[in-house]
């Protein structure tokens, strides 16, 4: 195993464990295990190219290695996430390659039927199958060096992946080429896009027309402490027809309840706005799984 969380249900009754920020690849079996060890939080790993011991009855390794000759028994067909016998688990921004494409990137496990994860988005599978319990948590990429590598998939043999869930892709402007990142992606909020939990500043009111790069020119200064920026309509006294920017901090963590998928997570995680607008850095983004409002 990589990294295996085991065996904690009756340690601990209150509270939850984390396993987060690993690289895990090169292991024998799985890359990360989450085993009897209930209100977990999986979130942010990067999982590739573990599952080092055979699978000795279907594959046949090209290369014989020394340590290969005296096994005697294959592995599971599993090299990626493994979320087994837990119950309240939540499974966040993890990015999975499984060894061989009938092997398991994701898979929930229990002596019974396993339970539901109480929450989950932003995982991406760039090989390997899903469970189809964990399908709608879960969607699948073609571009590699997502889950680590920087290979291109060839071929990718999924077909229990039925992923529910898009991927947002508007962004904030950028350049007119394709490749470049943005600096800030737009996360689409409707009608409530101001973080309420997350700590912030509130600047200064902006014309419209220009909103968007005065708000971004005070989030990008080496003083401002700013990982995420949002405008609305500015009903403060005297700011009638200007555009509101709110700053939000980097350096203070948001409220646990609305660090994942801060827009849909809870309904207090979020403020009512007209006219509003939300823009995060793409590594943000990515930490908290920001995503588009829910219709």
């Amino acid at each position: 195993m990589g990294v295996y969380v085991t065996r904690n249900k009756d340690t601990y009754l209150f509270g939850q464990m984390e396993l987060a920020d690993n690289v895990a690849f090169g292991n024998g079996i799985n890359g990360v295990v989450f085993h009897r060890t209930d209100r977990g939080v999986v979130q942010r790993n990067t999982v590739y190219n573990n599952g080092v011991v055979p699978r000795l009855t279907e594959y046949h390794e090209e290369t014989t290695e020394d340590w290969h000759v005296n096994l005697s028994k294959s592995r599971q067909p599993y090299s990626g996430i493994v979320i087994n016998n837990a119950e309240g688990c939540r499974l966040w921004s993890n990015n999975v390659l499984a060894r061989y494409d009938d092997d398991y990137a994701y898979k929930i496990e229990a002596d019974g039927t396993p339970p539901p994860l109480q929450a989950g988005g932003n995982n991406k599978v760039c090989k390997g199958l899903v469970d189809a319990n964990l399908a709608s948590y879960v969607s699948e990429e073609t571009d590699t060096s997502v889950c680590g590598v920087d290979e291109p998939v060839v071929s990718t043999l999924s077909p229990s992946l039925s992923p529910t869930t898009d991927s947002p892709t508007s962004s904030a402007p950028t350049s007119d080429s394709p490749t470049v990142t943005p600096k800030y992606a737009e996360v689409l909020c409707g009608g409530e896009c101001h973080l309420i939990d997350w700590p912030y500043n509130m600047d200064q009111g902006f014309p419209p027309d220009s909103a968007y790069e005065d708000c971004e020119a005070v989030c990008d200064s080496p003083t401002s402490d700013c990982r995420a920026f949002s405008l609305q309509d500015d009903y403060r006294p005297g700011n009638e027809g200007l555009k509101a920017c709110f700053l939000y901090k980097a350096s203070v963590e948001p409220k646990q309840r609305c660090a994942n998928d801060p827009f849909n997570a809870h309904k207090s995680c979020a403020y009512a706005t007209a006219n509003g607008k939300f823009f995060i850095t793409p590594s943000a983004k990515v930490e908290y799984n920001v995503n588009d409002l829910a219709a």
